[in-house]
């Protein structure tokens, strides 16, 4: 049996402006993984643990994978991005041989008020990553050096990347991937899809260079700790980019101004994160939290909710830098210290304030094999 996991993610510094081409943002894996375990078997069958899938019977014909019975709206749903990923490495390896896949996650959602709520850390794109390392290995392939990370990454960019509509930066497949904290610039899309809609081979894809990709490690200053506080309340990403890129069409001016002073503020706490200069860093990640507020009040989306802006000022307060993670909306806020007391106080102060604080921390490995 083959069984590897993938982490999950949380954004330290540059949301929303890292969707443009060239700028940097830095980026944090966390060990809350999905597993995925791969067996020989007659014929392909697929379970998925989180939704209660179990043994679903699917054809592969060397591009696309058909399921033996017809799935309801919501299981369409539920198998979307391991279908895609089990799409992705077949065309890949030119084939698959017949297997058993089953998936699980942990604790990627939380129970609040006896309902199931997603706290935010990008299953999917741990799920998309831990599928296609566990059938890669299965077939024979290396998934632990540099290269094979490398490989691994765009293969599950580009199979996460289709299955949302072509949208998304794949920061999440990146942290999946690679693990720990690091520097990370997306891929220039229209590159990828002209590439895609070109007849270019999946192989051929893979082994080029992408243009304005990067994944730079990062190593983490000491006393660095991060604390997770989760607002209760799901947010949807791809409703809010929607929304935002409604507002940049009508406003590219402001539009433009705001990324910039996000993306200008990475540039200068890359510098400082590595020169452990842990006061400039502090202040950095505060000041990038005004300008995810000063962002959602020009484009009229709601980035930086109540709960949120609380969170990021109790952090603030206490001697620690808070801020939003990710999108916004809802979802996780972080909060970065230096100094143990003040973690202390920053995490007796959410708990005052109905913050649900997540037992959950930096994982320093990407991709890895449990078996």
């Amino acid at each position: 049996m083959t069984h590897v996991s993938a982490p999950g993610k949380l954004f330290l510094s540059g949301e929303w402006a890292v969707l443009e081409v060239g700028n940097p943002g830095i980026v944090a894996a966390v060990n809350k993984r999905v597993h995925a375990e791969v067996e020989e078997a007659d014929s392909i069958s697929v379970s998925i643990g989180d939704f209660g899938i179990k043994d679903l019977g699917a054809k592969f014909d060397g591009k696309q994978l058909s399921w033996e019975r017809e799935l309801s709206e919501k299981e369409k749903e539920q198998t979307q991005f391991i279908r895609g990923a089990i799409e992705t490495v077949g065309q890949y390896l030119g084939g698959l041989k017949p297997f058993s896949i089953r998936s699980w996650g942990e604790q990627s959602q939380v129970e609040i008020g006896g309902v199931a709520k997603k706290v935010g850390f990008g299953s999917s794109a741990a799920s998309v990553v831990a599928v296609i390392s566990a059938l890669l290995k299965f077939n024979g392939q290396d998934i632990e050096s540099k290269d094979a990370k490398d490989r691994i990454y765009k293969l599950s960019a580009i199979a996460h990347y289709l299955i949302q509509g072509k949208a998304g930066s794949a920061f999440d497949v990146a942290a999946s991937t690679y693990g720990g904290v690091f520097v990370y610039q997306r891929f220039d899309p229209k590159w990828l899809m002209e590439k895609l809609e070109s007849g270019v081979a999946i192989k051929e894809l893979v082994d080029q260079e992408w243009p304005s990709f990067r994944a730079e490690p990062l190593e983490i200053p000491g006393g660095f700790e991060l604390l997770i506080g989760w607002t209760k309340e799901s947010a949807s990403t791809s409703a809010m980019v929607k929304q935002l890129n409604t507002w940049a069409e009508t406003d590219q001016e402001d539009y433009k101004r705001l990324y910039d002073k996000i993306a200008n503020l990475v540039r200068e706490l890359i510098p400082a994160w590595k020169g452990k200069d842990t006061g400039s860093v502090l202040e950095l990640i505060r000041k990038n939290e005004d300008y995810l507020r000063e962002l959602g009040r020009a484009s009229g989306v709601n980035i930086e909710t109540e709960d949120l802006r609380r969170l990021s000022e109790s952090a603030n307060l206490n001697g620690a830098a808070g801020k939003l993670s990710g999108a916004g909306g809802g979802d996780c806020g972080i909060a970065v210290s230096f100094d143990q007391e003040a973690s202390e106080k920053v995490k007796g102060d959410w708990k005052k304030q109905g913050l649900y604080l997540v037992d959950a921390t930096i994982d320093y490995n990407g991709i890895m094999s449990e078996s």
